[in-house]
C-alpha cells in the first residue's frame, strides 16, 4: 500500500459568513444571473411549456386508457376518475372547499 503526502490534499476554504461574502472575500467570482426575457421569447416559452404539459397529460391518459378495469382498481382509480384527473374545470368544487391545489 502506497502512501500519499498530505500536501496533495490541502486546500483553502474561502472566508465566509452568514452576512455577506462581498465584505470578506475580495477574490470571489460573481454568479451570472439569468436575463429576464420579455415579449415574444416569454410568450414562446409559455407556449412550449403549455404544449409539453398537454402532451404529458395526453400520454398519461393514453396509458391509463389501455389499462384494464382490474389494473385501474389496483391503483385506486376507475374510468370515471379520468375527468377529474385531466380536466381542471371538473375540480372547481374541490378548489372552493380547499381540498385540491
Amino acid at each position: 500500500m502506497s502512501t500519499t503526502a498530505d500536501s496533495h490534499f490541502t486546500f483553502t476554504l474561502p472566508s465566509l459568513s452568514y452576512v455577506d461574502t462581498s465584505q470578506e472575500d475580495q477574490n470571489r467570482i460573481e454568479v451570472a444571473r439569468p436575463v429576464q426575457s420579455r415579449g415574444f421569447v416569454e410568450w414562446l416559452a409559455a407556449r412550449v411549456a403549455a404544449f409539453r404539459a398537454w402532451n404529458a397529460e395526453r400520454q398519461a391518459l393514453s396509458e391509463l386508457s389501455v389499462m384494464s378495469d382490474r389494473e385501474l382498481m389496483d391503483v385506486g382509480l376507475n374510468r370515471g376518475d379520468f375527468v377529474r384527473m385531466f380536466d381542471s374545470t371538473a375540480n372547481a368544487d374541490l378548489r372552493e372547499r380547499g381540498l385540491h391545489q
